[in-house]
């Protein structure tokens, strides 16, 4: 009998784990998803807007901001900690550093 309960126990505790390494593969595959709908937008952005004038390139430049500012601000919520997470928010914050410094300096 104590056995089977160890058996049965060690094939719960297999299939929790397995369990939980495939939530984890399906969880990063979402934020995956997630991203890459954020950079489509963004591209639709960079792609159709062709602004005259001070005004609306800093109008455009802002709302590819804030667009990447979600990016980075789902990408440090979705995640989970380590290199992967890791890198995608260093470069966008790297990015958007750069944005906001040339915003700063064009758009008063």
């Amino acid at each position: 009998m104590r056995m089977l309960r160890a058996a049965a126990l060690a094939a719960a505790i297999g299939l929790a784990v397995a369990g939980a390494a495939r939530a984890q593969d399906d969880d990063e595959k979402h934020c995956d998803d997630i991203q890459a709908t954020l950079k489509t937008l963004a591209e639709r952005l960079m792609n159709t807007a062709q602004p005259q004038g001070i005004g609306p390139v800093c109008a455009a430049t802002g709302q590819l901001l804030g667009m990447m500012k979600a990016s980075r601000e789902a990408a440090a919520e979705c995640y989970e900690e380590g290199d992967k997470r890791s890198k995608i928010i260093l470069t966008f914050d790297r990015a958007i550093k750069d944005v906001e410094d040339k915003v700063d300096s064009v758009c008063k």
